[in-house]
């Protein structure tokens, strides 16, 4: 039953491909990365992404040109292989030709491909302080790829069952770092288990004796190998996924040599405005201590930077001006709301105690945050009262925010005490660890936000006269009636289904006037809701969605949400009633009449075959053809009544959003055995709520 469920995915999966316009999906970047000051040429591969007109990047610094890809004969061939894993997800290619100004800081950012009908996902490329070695084929143990001198950056993709070997020279007492990047430029994976490339390093001496190993760095999958040199020679880096796998995105990027890196640096926490001198602690470095400023709320990522180069980034937390900061109080001091305490766990005391004054019938928010900050710490929260009798306790809470953890170590605890009084509060480690490395932060809250609240995709496509649509997701319970707000839309620009009534998740759309301009515009969203007698925002976040092993889904932050008007398509699509008013129908009714207006451009004479954007099991639409002489049709929602009867005895019925697709089918493309037919233009008409009656 298994197989059987994941065969069914992965068909959803490639049929939404199917009925798509050209739509572009980024699978990997080859190599994803580049030394700054340099210009490099690298690969991409995904879908559809070879209609690509233009390169984004989310720095100024780094610009990037398009190139035409013939692809090697010996990739057509490997494709025909029995054993091939190649995916039609990653069969288009494009080159892209990359400039890096020489005064772009290291770190991730990224890419993003434009096209005639819309922009990319994003993918993260890197601007490194060293030299690319990239890969040159099949490398084995007595052929390994060679290495002229580090530091450098070690580019790769592994096969199936493949091997990779880089070949560098050291001395005795050399203090070598090789560090991994591989999930962190591909974060997930949707058809692999367990959901990305999980590498394994290993360096062997001159006659294959193993020097060190690693396949993963603390919590973190992507590993890095700390080891001393034990004489002078020649030494082989080897890598390879955990269980063999191997594909054009199981890249990496392997940065080694007597560089910099750092393992902590103390205090881990600070406030907004004010420096924070900090102890560092790391490979490589040639200094101690270093000082910080930070202008970001919340979580920042820093790097130290000597004559070698840049070391890997480390995470601080900073917290609002408002908030005092306590580091490594005394043992029982008190939590306020207006405090913050920064501790760690030690040897003496593997358990840390802390006060809490507390009101009868009054909640209590505690949130520790410690690994989300790069802590070691699997932390334990515990609540005793003044018999120490323990009346709460919490291990790990989600953060739906930290779209790229998959293990929530950190938790947040809430409680309701039935009297004042004064509470003990305790911190451990799950596994009893302690070190300057499980440190942590404590925050007392009168009341958290019940929700988190989503935005995807990151980058909304609409056509110049037409409708895009895009959805939010909510992560936590909110309260009802909410409004969507949408903050930079020019004038003439129209929306529907504006008002949140989704449990979870909820479809809103924006239409292009004719004639609209084509341009990128910097949105924000925002959502309102009533607490008390008052009404409050909060920020929509944007973020790109990404499965994982063909069934998790995770919000990667995006930098910024855009809307990106592009060409108009020779049809536009409207509805003959006011979208913001519902749909009415019951139990008795058969079918519900919808009718749908089509503008088309002079000259435009194709058949568009008109389809339902939301499936739903109480409703479905066979599919309409409207003739090159038609301009506008009715179709007919044909209700599914046994299951319609099934919400009648509901206390709310239900309502259901929904929209009507008209797609003008375009070219057909065989990859292997699969087959796959792009839309030559696919238009749809602003969203819709059908409301149930009784």
């Amino acid at each position: 039953m298994r197989g059987r469920s994941i065969l069914l995915v992965l068909f959803a999966t490639l049929m939404s491909y199917s009925l798509s316009a050209q739509k572009m999906t980024s699978g990997y970047l080859f190599p994803a990365g580049g030394q700054v000051g340099t210009t490099v040429e690298i690969e991409a591969g995904g879908l559809n992404i070879n209609k690509a007109v233009k390169v984004l990047f989310n720095h100024p610094g780094i610009s990037g040109e398009l190139a035409p890809y013939v692809e090697p004969a010996a990739a057509t061939k490997r494709r025909k292989r029995l054993n091939d894993q190649s995916s039609p997800q990653l069969a288009d290619k494009v080159k892209i030709k990359i400039t890096i100004a020489d005064n772009v800081p290291c770190g991730l950012y990224e890419l993003r491909l434009q096209g005639p009908q819309g922009v990319s996902n994003m993918l993260p490329f890197e601007v490194a302080s060293y030299p690319d070695v990239v890969e040159s084929g099949k490398s084995t143990l007595r052929k390994p790829n060679v290495v002229p001198s580090l530091p450098a950056v070690l580019c790769g993709q592994v096969t199936p069952g493949g091997i990779d070997y880089f070949k560098f020279s050291g001395c005795e007492g050399d203090r070598i770092v090789a560090t991994v990047k591989a999930r962190q430029l591909v974060p997930y994976i949707a058809d692999a288990v367990p959901g990305w490339f999980q590498p394994v390093i290993k360096i062997v001496d001159a006659r294959g004796r193993e020097v060190a190993y690693s396949d993963d760095y603390l919590y973190n999958v992507d590993p890095v190998i700390i080891t001393t040199l034990p004489k002078d020679g020649d030494y082989t880096l080897m890598i390879h996924d955990a269980i063999y796998r191997g594909r054009a995105d199981f890249n990496y990027r392997i940065q080694i040599g007597q560089i910099p890196f750092v393992t902590g640096r103390y205090p881990a926490y600070g406030v907004v405005g004010k420096k924070t001198k900090q102890r560092l602690v790391g490979e490589n470095l040639g200094a101690e201590q270093a000082v910080v400023k930070v202008k970001k709320e919340g979580y920042n990522s820093l790097t130290f930077t000597n004559s070698t180069g840049t070391s890997n980034a480390v995470s601080f937390y900073a917290l609002p001006k408002r908030v005092k900061l306590l580091q490594s109080p005394k043992e029982g001091t008190t939590l306020t709301v207006s405090t913050a305490i920064a501790d760690s766990l030690t040897a003496n005391s593997k358990i840390k105690r802390y006060k809490v004054n507390v009101e009868a019938r009054q909640p209590l928010f505690v949130e520790l945050i410690g690994r989300r900050n790069g802590s070691s710490i699997d932390a334990v929260m515990r609540l005793r009262d003044v018999y120490g009798r323990v009346v709460a306790e919490v291990d790990d809470t989600e953060d739906p925010i930290q779209g790229l953890m998959t293990f929530h170590a950190d938790p947040v605890l809430k409680y309701t005490p039935k009297q004042s009084g004064v509470l003990l509060l305790e911190v451990e480690d799950l596994h009893r660890g302690y070190g300057e490395q499980y440190h942590y932060l404590l925050r007392r809250y009168n009341q958290m936000p019940s929700f988190n609240a989503f935005v995807s995709p990151a980058n909304i496509t609409i056509p110049s006269g037409g409708t895009a649509s895009f959805r939010v997701d909510i992560s936590g319970k909110i309260k009802r009636p909410a409004n969507l707000i949408i903050e930079g839309l020019p004038k003439g620009f129209t929306t529907s289904s504006l008002e949140f009534r989704g449990s979870k998740r909820w479809d809103f759309s924006i239409t292009a006037p004719k004639g609209a301009a084509v341009e990128r515009l910097p949105i924000e969203l925002k959502m309102e809701y009533p607490v008390g007698d008052a009404l409050e925002q909060t920020e929509v976040l944007p973020v790109d969605n990404m499965m994982q092993a063909f069934y998790y889904t995770h919000h990667i932050p995006a930098a910024e949400l855009s809307l990106d008007v592009v060409a108009p398509s020779p049809y536009r699509m409207s509805l003959s009633f006011d979208v913001e008013q519902d749909v009415n129908f019951s139990v008795q009714d058969d079918v519900v009449p919808i009718k749908v207006i089509i503008d088309k451009d002079p000259g435009f004479n194709e058949p568009i075959e008109l389809l339902l954007g939301r499936k739903n099991g109480n409703y479905t639409l066979d599919p309409v053809t409207v003739l090159p002489e038609e301009c506008e049709k009715i179709v007919y929602l044909k209700l599914n009544k046994e299951s319609l009867a099934k919400h009648l005895n509901k206390k709310n019925l239900p309502k259901w959003q929904t929209y009507i697709v008209g797609t003008v089918k375009g070219e057909i493309v065989k990859q292997g055995r699969r087959t796959f037919q792009n839309a030559k233009y696919r238009e749809m008409t602003p969203i819709f709520v059908l409301q149930m009656q009784r």
